[in-house]
């Protein structure tokens, strides 16, 4: 759960490969930690461990996009789909090759900033991390093939003037612009992170506490390109980002992933990063500027850009590579309609090895997201068993790059192997609690779709009732792979677990969840371990399946709820679908 970075200001392109690296990724190739392990038809703890050990294992060596990992992984996740009887989801091929640029910059990297006579310096993953985007197609790639070609890339920032943008929002639809009257062109924007509203707990400014997509560091980053600045800098604080700034530092530590810009056309940014809070209020102090107020003036309707009297250098050496990843598919075809589909989906990437980092450097992602994967090659066993087979397809599809920006879904939704028009609906799972039976089930984004009136029937039935996550704030909707079918209009689920133990009640939990988040999330301890309490996975398994279940055979089509911002996009691929 996730990661972003250029067109060249100043570049200097120097080819330095282009050769063949690893062949296609191929079932032949058994991984050593596939064990003999009999899978049954039913969901099963037993079962759910076998897959999540294997691919939480250290041979996996953290699942990184591009790496001997990423081969391990789609290897693993194709043998199950053949194992379960599933035919190729991509044509002939259970791969969709998904064109990818990597990049990574020298960590020597600095800000270097002159304010108001004052130089401050600020070193990378103490004081900010910074990165910057090429996408830029190097070569053309077979897509039968994995091809490596490697680059090196100088983006320089010269003296660009420091601008304070509040929250970095244009939303035309709440009468709110952040940039109104500014030109930012050659200038470096500086943001706070989430929504207007969120630090002053306004009810009355978009959706208060809780993140809209405005609130995402991706929209800022996306916004700012589009106003044309030449760099943008969110200022982290723990509350508004949802978690710390190690997850920052580790998740923009190392190789970073964007899709070629012949896929994704948005605008990009030559350079973009995060500053920490101590380092914004160095640097907005030596401005003779008080942090504190301009946040609390950010909240207010009318606010107007701050410039900040300074200006920023940098050089960012960065190395490329263009490579490529896969999302893998697994396809069970309709028996009356199989040009309808309901989709499973699981992101299998993680951050990989750290190399050079001291002591236990590999990112096994066991709960992110293992047992993502888990859970849909569970739901694929009870579905490739389920008697009468159902009317519509499901896929089964197990993404790339999700940690680098959500890439793979984006690639998907792009190039979609069933038309998104006929998607009827996708059920998303991602880092699935491992803390025994609970008394409700949670829906992050709880009051956007339909669907949550059919899981809230099956989760009465398990005598659960479905809540919203603990802290909306945090924007989790829009931080996994179903947001990029949800922009298309595909009415998208994404629940899991609970917040009340059944045995141990809600303090259990969160602190449980917050031992997570602060000691395994984004690093290296988050591993399989045989303590687990599965019962409650189970339960969750289940009912996500009953779910799929329920649509997959009939023909029903849910929609978004009345004011849902997905509403329009999905009544138009109503439109499509009953077009002849």
């Amino acid at each position: 759960m996730n990661r972003y970075l250029l067109p060249c200001l100043a570049a200097s392109l120097v080819l330095a490969a282009c050769a063949p690296s690893a062949p296609e990724p191929s079932a032949a190739a058994a991984p050593k930690a596939v064990t003999s392990h009999g899978f049954g038809p039913e969901v099963s703890a037993e079962d759910f461990s076998a897959h999540v050990r294997t691919l939480a294992s250290d041979e996996f060596a953290g699942r990184a996009p591009g790496s001997a990992g990423e081969q391990l992984t789609v290897d693993y996740i194709q043998a199950q789909f053949e194992r379960l009887g599933l035919k190729p989801g991509n044509g002939d091929s259970y791969l969709q090759t998904v064109p990818m640029v990597e990049s990574e910059v020298d960590p020597s990297a600095h800000l270097a900033v002159q304010v108001k006579g004052e130089a401050l310096d600020f070193a990378f993953a103490t004081d900010m991390v910074i990165g910057s985007r090429s996408g830029q197609p190097l070569v053309t790639l077979e897509s039968n093939a994995l091809v490596t070609v490697t680059q090196q890339a100088k983006v320089a920032i010269e003296n660009s003037p420091l601008v304070f943008v509040g929250y970095g929002v244009n939303a035309p639809e709440q009468g709110w612009n952040d940039y109104a009257g500014l030109d930012v062109k050659g200038k470096t924007v500086v943001m706070l992170v989430n929504d207007p509203g969120f630090h002053a707990g306004d009810e009355t400014l978009f959706d208060g506490k809780r993140m809209t997509y405005y609130g995402r560091w991706t929209y800022k980053f996306e916004e700012a390109a589009r106003q044309g600045a030449s760099a943008a800098l969110i200022i982290h604080d723990d509350a508004g980002a949802g978690y710390g700034w190690g997850v920052v530092q580790n998740s923009w530590s190392g190789p970073q992933f964007d899709l070629p810009r012949t896929v994704d056309t948005e605008p990009r940014l030559p350079a973009q990063g995060w500053l920490t809070g101590d380092a914004a209020k160095r640097l907005f102090t030596a401005a003779g500027l008080d942090l504190n107020a301009l946040r609390s003036a950010a909240n207010q309707r009318g606010f107007k850009p701050v410039p900040l009297d300074a200006s920023v250098t940098t050089a960012l050496d960065t190395r490329l590579k263009q490579t490529q990843s896969h999302n893998v598919l697994g396809l069970l075809p309709g028996s009356t309609r199989p040009d309808e589909s309901v989709v499973y989906m699981a992101h299998w990437d993680h951050l990989g090895t750290h190399e050079g980092e001291a002591g236990d450097n590999i990112y096994n992602g066991a709960v992110d997201n293992a047992s993502g994967v888990a859970g849909i090659l569970e739901i694929a066993e009870a579905f490739v068993t389920q008697n009468p087979a159902p009317e519509r397809s499901v896929l089964f599809l197990a993404v790339t790059l999700e940690e680098s920006g959500l890439l793979g879904s984006r690639y998907y939704t792009a190039e979609p192997v069933l038309p998104l028009a006929k998607t009827a609906a996708v059920i998303n799972l991602d880092a699935m609690p491992v803390l025994g039976p609970t008394r409700d089930m949670v829906v992050i984004g709880k009051g956007n779709s339909e669907l949550e009136d059919i899981l809230a029937e099956i989760a009465g039935k398990q005598g659960r009732t479905l809540v919203e996550e603990d802290a909306p704030e945090k924007g989790y909707y829009f931080r996994s792979d179903h947001f990029n079918f949800a922009k298309a209009g595909v009415p998208a689920l994404y629940a899991k677990g609970g917040t009340d133990s059944t045995e141990h009640g809600k303090e259990y939990v969160a602190k449980a969840t917050q031992d997570y988040l602060l000691n395994r999330y984004h690093k290296p301890f988050d591993e399989f371990d045989p303590a687990w309490d599965l019962r409650g996975v189970v339960q969750d398994i289940n009912a996500l399946y009953a779910v799929g279940s329920v649509i997959a055979g009939s023909g029903q089509w849910p929609s978004w709820y009345d004011g849902n911002a997905f509403r329009a996009a999905r009544e138009q691929s109503a439109a499509e679908r009953a077009t002849p």
